[in-house]
């Protein structure tokens, strides 16, 4: 399943054009994990999260709710989290939360280089999507990571 979750990673970048990273989390029973990436600078700042505890996409998994954070340098909200995302270049993320089944939620996490400029179209479809991504998911037993 990891494979695909790397694809799915992939795509889901895509669908917001150039200069937009991917890490897929999640939270399996309360234990919260990075499981798929399409950038490792992403992924480094997905796993920050986790080790911290908090962060955009575990407060989108939480509520199941997306959080937009606009300006990275300007939200204090997460100061460990912050740090590495600026340090990995990025200054906006967009973190896009699905229902998988009972206990299990993921959150797909688009992190951009050049600010949250994305189309509300875009974003959209890209809800949609994430969708798909925890329908394929679902099922007996944790993602494999």
């Amino acid at each position: 399943m990891s494979n695909t979750l790397d694809d799915f990673a992939r795509t889901a970048a895509d669908h917001l054009g150039p200069n937009t990273f991917c890490s897929i989390t999640q939270s399996d029973g309360g234990r919260i994990r990075q499981v798929a990436s399409n950038d490792p600078r992403a992924a480094a700042c997905d796993r920050v999260e986790v080790d911290e505890g908090h962060g955009p996409c575990i407060e989108a998994m939480g509520k199941l709710s997306s959080v937009l954070v606009d300006d990275i340098a300007a939200d204090d909200r997460w100061p460990t989290w912050r740090r590495a995302a600026l340090a990995n270049g990025f200054d906006a993320v967009l973190a896009l939360p699905a229902y998988v089944d009972e206990g299990r939620v993921v959150a797909v996490n688009l992190y951009s280089e050049t600010g949250a400029d994305w189309p509300v179209e875009r974003i959209v479809a890209l809800d949609v999507y994430v969708q798909e991504v925890a329908a394929s998911m679902a099922g007996p037993g944790p993602v494999a990571g």
